[in-house]
């Protein structure tokens, strides 16, 4: 007998896509090559006809509207033989700093002794399982929509990792652990098929005579027109945050595979 009684209503995952300019908590996974493997330890995965290595991450919403989302990002880390390449390393590495200043709670600008100790790792395995915010945006992917041949799926983009150099690192450290924007999803046309629908530009403020969307703190609304002011309550006295939010110390592994 399997008893059901007691498991509670189910809950909303994986939301849709994240409407761009948002900002939400995640949680990387590294994905491993499927192909290659010659231990247990983390590998890079190198492109298809390319020298380029990257780590491959899965980062997955852990808190608000749209827990259970995924977004798939790319951190080219060697390889570079390229102005371009040695450009797209450059971006990664700045962005993999700032995943462990975020996770680990220290500011950038921080030269502390212990804060340079935080931003060392044995290897890429320490970044697996660290939370931290981050912004999205949108894009477009390579399959158009079964049911609407004339667009593509949309997918969501790491745009930036959230830091204590932010004003909003604070407020994503309290519930609800989001903040969401009201522009709208964009869609994008397929080429050579239908124009795309109306959209507003989800860079530009969104048009009077558009639906009420979701206000920029916090989940979506059903009548807000305009959005309320950000939380500035800190925690209650007495509560402990989440464990993703709790400062990650710096990691201690063997067998990993060295920067």
């Amino acid at each position: 007998m399997i008893d059901f009684n007691g498991v509670g209503p189910q809950g909303s995952v994986g939301a849709g896509v994240i409407p761009p300019e948002s900002m939400v908590i995640v949680r990387l996974h590294i994905q491993m090559p499927q192909q290659g493997r010659t231990g247990s330890a983390v590998e890079l995965t190198r492109a298809r006809n390319s020298t380029m290595d990257f780590l491959s991450t899965e980062l997955e919403v852990v808190e608000g509207s749209y827990k259970g989302v995924k977004i798939y990002h790319r951190f080219n880390v060697a390889g570079a033989s390229t102005p371009g390449q040695k450009k797209a390393v450059d971006i990664s590495m700045k962005q993999l700093c700032a995943i462990l200043e975020s996770s680990r709670d220290i500011a950038p600008d921080d030269a502390s002794p212990e804060a340079t100790e935080k931003r060392r790792v044995n290897g890429w395995a320490d970044f697996e399982g660290l939370a931290f915010p981050v912004k999205v945006g949108c894009e477009a992917s390579n399959t158009p929509k079964k049911n609407d041949p004339a667009h593509y799926f949309v997918n969501n983009t790491l745009v930036k990792v959230v830091t204590k150099a932010d004003g909003e690192y604070v407020t994503l450290r309290q519930p609800p652990y989001e903040i969401i924007s009201g522009y709208p999803v964009p869609e994008f046309p397929v080429a050579g098929g239908a124009p795309a629908p109306a959209q507003q530009s989800w860079g530009a403020p969104a048009p009077q005579a558009a639906p009420a969307q979701a206000p920029a703190w916090g989940a979506p609304a059903q009548q807000a027109q305009t959005p309320p002011p950000p939380p500035t309550a800190a925690p209650q006295p007495g509560t402990n945050p989440p464990a993703w939010a709790q400062s990650a110390p710096a990691q201690q592994a063997d067998s990993l595979v060295p920067f």
